[in-house]
């Protein structure tokens, strides 16, 4: 055997017609013995113990016989594997433990926030929908519906928002994440919005209001871009304010100056009714004296007295919703989330107009639930937006009217 143990060659037996010297090895004779390597041929046989025999007294040792060796061999080959199987038996009930405890799992300490995202998904149970907001019902009109590339972008960002672990895993109006999510992934695989193919993927649900044929009034919004000044000027004297850490006066209060000196100011504009626009759009781009941009969201509100003073707060590059990740004009579309949750995907049937604002007809498109307004209550309303600046504000007043919306969940089977 060679020293790995695995195959041993040697000459074939042939006896020397001289014979050993008494109490010398007998080194005149070889053999053959070829088997393949296994777990079995793990004993390293040196070669003096294949090839040393010893003359006993007044009497002549040759090699032993095939057989008898073989038979040696597999006796002590036995021997082994029963070794390494006590020994890897023994190792294995050592590994176990004595028993096994079996988890205690209450009902009543699980929420359908708290189930893992599998749970959600194992579709044991028949779907609940508030029935005092959705219907489930096919629109009666579903045309082609155009996919272009920002729809795609919307949904990606929505698809993002989603898979964040501080977005809301509670259901509202019973739609869970999980299930917004599955929308979103069967949608993104249709190549072609046929009616055929979205009536078979998807359940439609009629968003409901207390308005005829559950029409909802859809308006449009968009990022104003105003200039401001960093530091008070006769022509800039309207402050954009930071809300403060504490002590918020009214909104009467605020417009009197009661927050004055307080370093709250992130810019001045050249008119109250610039600011008033921009707290009434939730944002801004604002373009300072310097030539620098920065964009302002929703920094908070406080009601009262006066009615309501909107704050802002600097936000990335682009333009941010209530779910923190960027709108898409045309795609993105505030809600009032106690009813139709953000990240949710919607079938709009959107008002056509004409130049002169006369109603054409109905065009269809999917949107998404991705923001909030402060004027956006109930299921009667739902704002559009439109893009930054002067292009934003003109596409936003084109939408000015009323259609109906379908919340699109999939199909249960």
């Amino acid at each position: 055997m060679n020293k790995s143990g695995c195959v041993m060659k040697a000459a074939n037996f042939q006896p020397e017609q001289q014979t050993a010297k008494k109490g010398m090895p007998y080194t005149g004779s070889s053999f053959s013995l070829e088997r393949p390597c296994t777990l079995l041929n793990i004993v390293n046989f040196s070669q003096p113990t294949l090839h040393t025999f010893v003359e006993t007294k007044n009497a002549r040792c040759g090699p032993p016989s095939f057989m008898q060796f073989s038979k040696r061999i597999i006796l002590l080959d036995f021997l082994l594997l029963m070794a390494c199987l006590a020994v890897i038996w023994a190792g294995t009930r050592a590994d176990l433990p004595a028993s096994a405890p079996e988890p205690d799992i209450s009902a009543a300490t699980l929420k359908p926030g708290d189930l893992p995202e599998t749970e959600l998904e194992s579709g044991n149970t028949q779907r609940k929908v508030s029935a005092k907001v959705l219907e489930h019902t096919d629109p009666d009109t579903l045309p082609y519906i155009p996919f272009d590339p920002p729809m795609l972008q919307a949904l990606y960002e929505q698809v993002s928002y989603l898979r964040r672990p501080d977005a809301a895993r509670r259901s509202t109006s019973g739609i869970h994440r999980q299930d917004m999510l599955k929308t979103l992934e069967l949608l993104k695989d249709i190549q072609l919005m046929d009616p055929h193919v979205l009536r078979e993927t998807f359940d439609f649900y009629r968003v409901k209001t207390s308005l005829k044929s559950d029409r909802i009034r859809v308006t449009g919004y968009y990022t104003p871009l105003v200039k401001a000044s960093r530091t008070r000027t006769d022509t800039y004297q309207f402050p954009m304010l930071r809300r403060p850490d504490s002590g918020i006066p009214s909104p009467a209060a605020i417009e009197a100056g009661a927050l004055a000196g307080r370093n709250l100011e992130i810019g001045w504009l050249s008119s109250r009714k610039e600011l008033s626009n921009a707290q009434l759009q939730g944002s801004c781009l604002v373009e300072f004296l310097d030539g620098q941009k920065q964009h302002y969201g929703f920094g908070g509100s406080v009601r009262g007295s006066g009615g309501t003073y909107v704050f802002f707060t600097k936000v990335d590059e682009k333009v941010l919703g209530a779910g923190f990740f960027p709108l898409t004009a045309g795609y993105s579309v505030a809600v009032d989330p106690r009813f139709i949750p953000i990240g949710s995907t919607l079938l709009a049937e959107l008002p056509d107009l004409d130049a002169a604002g006369r109603l054409k007809g109905y065009t269809y498109r999917i949107i998404f639930a991705q923001d909030r307004g402060g004027a956006i209550l109930t299921t009667k309303r739902v704002d559009l937006y439109c893009g930054i600046g002067h292009k934003g504000l003109q596409e936003a007043r084109k939408i000015n009217r009323y259609g109906r919306l379908w919340l699109l969940l999939p199909k249960e089977r």
